[in-house]
Protein backbone atom coordinates (compact mmCIF):
# COMPACT_ATOMS: atom_id res chain seq x y z
CA UNK A 1 0.00 0.00 0.00
CA UNK A 2 2.97 2.34 0.40
CA UNK A 3 5.12 1.27 -2.56
CA UNK A 4 5.11 3.84 -5.35
CA UNK A 5 3.18 6.39 -3.29
CA UNK A 6 4.41 9.77 -2.06
CA UNK A 7 8.06 10.06 -1.12
CA UNK A 8 9.81 7.05 -2.64
CA UNK A 9 13.45 7.78 -1.90
CA UNK A 10 13.92 4.91 0.58
CA UNK A 11 11.00 2.62 -0.29
CA UNK A 12 11.32 2.17 -4.03
CA UNK A 13 14.86 2.07 -5.38
CA UNK A 14 17.36 -0.78 -5.32
CA UNK A 15 20.18 0.08 -2.91
CA UNK A 16 23.44 -1.78 -3.47
CA UNK A 17 24.48 -1.64 0.18
CA UNK A 18 21.30 -3.43 1.30
CA UNK A 19 21.68 -6.04 -1.44
CA UNK A 20 25.30 -6.56 -0.38
CA UNK A 21 24.08 -7.38 3.13
CA UNK A 22 21.45 -9.79 1.77
CA UNK A 23 24.07 -11.56 -0.37
CA UNK A 24 26.45 -11.71 2.58
CA UNK A 25 23.79 -13.26 4.78
CA UNK A 26 22.77 -15.82 2.16
CA UNK A 27 26.41 -16.76 1.54
CA UNK A 28 27.60 -16.95 5.14
CA UNK A 29 24.58 -18.40 6.92
CA UNK A 30 22.48 -20.34 4.45
CA UNK A 31 24.94 -21.66 1.88
CA UNK A 32 27.33 -23.10 4.45
CA UNK A 33 27.66 -26.87 4.92
CA UNK A 34 25.23 -26.54 7.84
CA UNK A 35 22.84 -24.37 5.83
CA UNK A 36 19.83 -26.38 6.81
CA UNK A 37 16.70 -27.10 4.80
CA UNK A 38 16.86 -23.88 2.76
CA UNK A 39 20.39 -24.26 1.45
CA UNK A 40 19.31 -25.08 -2.12
CA UNK A 41 16.85 -22.19 -2.25
CA UNK A 42 19.39 -19.78 -0.71
CA UNK A 43 21.97 -20.80 -3.31
CA UNK A 44 19.47 -20.17 -6.10
CA UNK A 45 18.49 -16.75 -4.69
CA UNK A 46 22.11 -15.79 -4.12
CA UNK A 47 23.12 -16.73 -7.67
CA UNK A 48 20.21 -14.87 -9.28
CA UNK A 49 20.53 -11.73 -7.14
CA UNK A 50 24.31 -11.53 -7.50
CA UNK A 51 24.13 -11.97 -11.27
CA UNK A 52 21.32 -9.43 -11.68
CA UNK A 53 23.13 -6.78 -9.62
CA UNK A 54 26.42 -7.17 -11.46
CA UNK A 55 24.75 -7.23 -14.87
CA UNK A 56 22.54 -4.22 -14.18
CA UNK A 57 25.29 -2.00 -12.76
CA UNK A 58 27.54 -2.92 -15.70
CA UNK A 59 24.80 -2.24 -18.27
CA UNK A 60 23.88 1.12 -16.72
CA UNK A 61 27.55 2.12 -16.58
CA UNK A 62 28.03 1.09 -20.21
CA UNK A 63 24.97 3.08 -21.28
CA UNK A 64 25.31 6.15 -19.01
CA UNK A 65 29.03 6.24 -18.24
CA UNK A 66 28.34 6.65 -14.50
CA UNK A 67 27.57 4.78 -11.31
CA UNK A 68 24.46 5.83 -9.43
CA UNK A 69 23.37 6.09 -5.82
CA UNK A 70 20.51 3.65 -6.38
CA UNK A 71 18.66 1.94 -9.21
CA UNK A 72 15.04 1.75 -10.34
CA UNK A 73 13.13 -1.30 -9.14
CA UNK A 74 11.07 -1.17 -12.33
CA UNK A 75 13.64 -0.94 -15.12
CA UNK A 76 17.05 -0.92 -13.40
CA UNK A 77 17.95 2.57 -14.61
CA UNK A 78 20.27 4.69 -12.49
CA UNK A 79 18.60 6.98 -9.95
CA UNK A 80 19.69 9.49 -7.38
CA UNK A 81 23.13 11.05 -7.15
CA UNK A 82 25.76 10.38 -9.81
CA UNK A 83 28.61 9.93 -10.20
CA UNK A 84 28.34 7.92 -7.02
CA UNK A 85 31.14 5.54 -6.10
CA UNK A 86 30.01 5.20 -2.47
CA UNK A 87 28.18 1.98 -1.71
CA UNK A 88 27.73 1.22 -5.40
CA UNK A 89 31.44 0.35 -5.36
CA UNK A 90 30.43 -2.67 -3.25
CA UNK A 91 29.73 -4.33 -6.61
CA UNK A 92 33.48 -5.02 -6.78
CA UNK A 93 33.30 -7.01 -3.53
CA UNK A 94 30.16 -8.75 -4.80
CA UNK A 95 32.01 -9.74 -7.99
CA UNK A 96 34.94 -11.07 -5.95
CA UNK A 97 32.54 -12.69 -3.46
CA UNK A 98 34.29 -10.97 -0.56
CA UNK A 99 31.79 -10.69 2.27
Amino acid sequence: KYFGKGENYWRGPIWININYLVLRSLRLYYMSPNGGPYQERATHLYTRLRGALIENIYNVYKREGDYFENYSSEDGSGKGQHPFAGWTSLVVLIMAELY
